[in-house]
């Protein structure tokens, strides 16, 4: 009987270091944002944005966007600037990719497009906005979406959300 005590002890202890370890990627801070919807005609898209620090300091960024069409993938940028400025492409973010009704995103970041370093903590101060495109290119690659301002900018988006402000098209300065 003692052996087997001992040995589910062994057991459980194992077992919760392993979760330990599995939870180890994150620090346990992160910021949240409510998608707005975009300029598409009648688009009711609602979603998410959640920046996660990563251990190493990386910011995680996760968007979730429901009601996407299917097969459907629409490109990710992180702005400089508002939505109000429209400002040039800071870094190209994973394209968003429709998996059961729901568009998907994750991209680590560490870096811009110029090569400047940003870590979680510099990207939470970020003077910027996360515009998600209707489509890489055709007659709609210039409608968002959904988007959000992040880090300075974030006290703007209650004016978005409530409807007393909205978003402009884009400008197509995102293209490789």
């Amino acid at each position: 009987m003692k052996n087997i005590l001992f040995l589910l002890m062994i057991f459980v202890a194992a077992s919760s270091c392993q979760e330990k370890d599995q939870n180890t990627e994150f620090t346990g801070n992160e910021i949240e944002f409510q998608m707005i919807p975009g300029t598409v005609d009648g688009n009711t898209t609602t979603g998410t944005l959640v920046i996660k620090e990563r251990t190493d300091g990386r910011a995680q960024i996760e968007v979730t966007v429901n009601d996407v069409l299917q097969n459907a993938e629409h490109p990710v940028h992180l702005h400089f600037g508002s939505l109000e400025d429209n400002g040039v492409v800071a870094t190209y973010l994973t394209t968003l990719k429709e998996e059961d009704g729901v568009g998907k995103s994750l991209t680590i970041l560490d870096r811009l497009d110029d090569n400047t370093m940003i870590n979680f903590s510099q990207l939470s101060q970020f003077n910027g906005s996360i515009k998600i495109h209707f489509e890489a290119s055709g007659p709609m690659e210039n409608e968002i979406l959904v988007s959000t301002n992040i880090g300075l900018n974030a006290p703007d988006n209650a004016a978005y959300l409530n409807g007393s402000k909205s978003i402009t098209v884009c400008n197509n300065d995102f293209k490789n």
